[in-house]
């Protein structure tokens, strides 16, 4: 749905259900949270307080690829958040994707060093003794 004045998008899985009387297709939005008014009223995520990206899975739950990467997680959105406040304003400026792979691949070969360097040195980045 596009709204005055300004231009939007909607991305969309579409699903391919077989039926014996024919396949059907299914559309399902994904991406966004629906707003009053793109709905019929009261249906619309923004109503309803559901907020879809916080339900989607891009590795299905029950995979093993999944019990693989899960574990791993909270590391993972650590090492962002870390990555995120070293960023002037909390914002990754840079132009270009070979840049923006550049920066965090050079994060983490500084953070790996540091913890090299302070595991040969007998110190533990946690605890500093004066």
């Amino acid at each position: 749905m596009e709204r005055r004045g300004t231009r939007t998008f909607r991305c969309y899985h579409v699903l391919e259900i077989p039926c014996r009387r024919g396949s059907h297709e299914y559309r399902v939005s994904v991406g966004t949270t629906s707003r009053k008014g793109e709905r019929p009223p009261g249906e619309s995520d923004e109503e309803r307080g559901f907020h879809r990206a916080e339900h989607l899975q891009q590795i299905p739950e029950f995979t093993r690829t999944h019990q693989l990467v899960y574990p791993y997680r909270s590391d993972a959105e650590s090492g962002h958040s870390q990555l995120d406040s070293s960023l002037w304003n909390r914002r990754l400026i840079s132009y270009g994707v070979g840049v923006q792979q550049l920066l965090p691949l050079g994060f983490a070969l500084a953070q790996n060093s540091t913890s090299r360097a302070l595991h040969q040195q007998g110190t533990s980045p946690l605890i500093h003794t004066a």
